[in-house]
């Protein structure tokens, strides 16, 4: 059971919070909906390599007190890499899902980024006891705080870094496409375009 709780909270710790960082960056910056869950989720699979080599190097460590403080018995690996990913997957899951599905009506940015915050807090609450459970002497109260700080530091730094470097970037210009169906050339739409069958 011990072994259980310490792969869940190696797996949905770290990721609850910067999955939680990554959709207040993006919710910063007035991006669609759907582009702020496409872009969690393709970070959150691209962190499955992150998290497998992490495991396969915390297994290939010659020092095994270190693989016991964290996961446990070296020999369970097997049964350990599974539950961390699981755990990764869940954990990492929550703050896209709860921004791409709550208030869908409304379509309102602050409601929504307001639901992610607080259900990623209760998850990091969550993992944080687990993470004080399994220490020795546990510190439940220092350990909710320390993660509680740590995960509204990182959302609020990636919101309001997302926030000002969106400014900026509209202030210089940068990126702005227009799309009209004109050709790059001058006085030369796609109207005075004639095909090369109409000219032989």
């Amino acid at each position: 059971m011990l072994e259980i709780l310490k792969s869940i909270v190696y797996g949905g710790l770290n990721e609850a919070i910067a999955s939680l960082s990554i959709v207040a960056s993006a919710a910063s910056t007035d991006t669609a909906t759907l582009n702020i869950f496409v872009l969690a989720l393709a970070n959150l699979l691209g962190g499955l390599f992150v998290i497998g080599h992490n495991l396969w190097d915390l297994k290939a460590n010659q020092v095994d007190s270190k693989y016991k403080e964290v996961l446990g018995n070296k020999d369970n690996f097997f049964f350990h890499a599974p539950v961390a990913i699981l755990s990764f997957l869940i954990f990492g899951l929550v703050p896209p899902l709860v921004y791409g599905f709550s208030f869908s009506h409304s379509d309102d940015s602050d409601l929504k980024i307001a639901a992610v915050a607080s259900s990623s807090i209760l998850c990091i609450i969550l993992l944080a006891i687990g993470k004080a459970y399994i220490q020795t002497p546990p510190k439940y109260i220092k350990n909710v705080l320390y993660y509680i700080v740590i995960g509204v530091g990182a959302a609020g730094v990636s919101y309001l870094v997302g926030d000002l470097i969106d400014k900026l970037v509209e202030k210089l210009g940068w990126f702005n496409s227009t799309v009209d169906g004109s050709l790059p050339l001058p006085h030369l739409t796609m109207s005075t375009v004639k095909p090369a069958w109409e000219s032989w």
